[in-house]
Parts: structure tokens; sequence; C-alpha cells
């Protein structure tokens, strides 16, 4: 059974993503990690709650020693991230958490990927 890594996966996009690899590949296991920020919202994963298929973590990809906990314990064979600050508008109140999730949170997941001998990493990005 392959496991993939999905952040962001409580977003619009991400949650969406979520839904179809489940419902479309049933031999996938997600294990999805959203810091619920702004952009977040569990009610995008309605239905999953039952599934054993899909296990959420509340958490950010800022936080390495959470990235690296779950690289070991999931060994994953991909991960794919949809985590990001969006939003112009917001970035020009706040530069800080754009660089933090947007540059710091990717490079924190291709680290952990390397490490944990992922063999694919999908960075979906808006900005």
């Amino acid at each position: 059974m392959n496991k993939i890594l999905v952040t962001g996966g409580a977003g619009f996009i991400g949650s969406n993503f979520v839904h179809h690899v489940l419902r479309r590949y049933p031999d996938l296991t997600l294990v999805n990690l959203d810091a619920l920020t702004y952009a977040g919202n569990l009610g995008n994963l309605t239905g999953l709650e039952e599934n054993p298929d899909h296990t959420f973590v509340h958490g950010s990809v800022v936080d390495s020693d959470l990235l690296g906990e779950l690289f070991r314990e999931h060994r994953f064979d991909a991960a794919v991230n949809f985590a990001a600050e969006t939003h112009v508008d917001r970035s020009l109140q706040d530069t800080r958490p754009f660089l933090d999730t947007n540059l710091v949170g990717t490079q924190n997941l291709l680290d952990a990927s390397r490490a944990g001998g992922v063999g694919r990493f999908v960075q979906i990005s808006t900005d």
C-alpha cells in the first residue's frame, strides 16, 4: 500500500485533491497535515472522519520536529505540498507568515522527504 503525505489538505484545493484521490485510488493511504489557518477548514473534509485511509494531523510545515516524526512513523512514498500562505494583500500587511510557510515550510518538507527516502515530491503553489 502506498502512503502519501498531503500538506494543506484542509484548504479548498488540497481538500478536493484528498477527496478525489481517496475515491479514485483505494490502494492509497493519506496523512493530511494542515495548520488550519484562515485557509484551512475541517468542514472541507466532511465525510472522511471514519475513512481508515485518511488521517488528519493538525500541525504546520514550519514545525520540522513534527515533520520528522511523521516521516519516521509513516515512511511516506510521496509528499504533495498544498500548504501555503496566499492572498497578496495579506502579504503586504505581514510578510513573516509567507516567508515561514512558503519558504521555510517547503524547505522543511524537502529536507524531511530526502531524509525519509521519499520517491516523489510534488509542489503545488499559487505564489
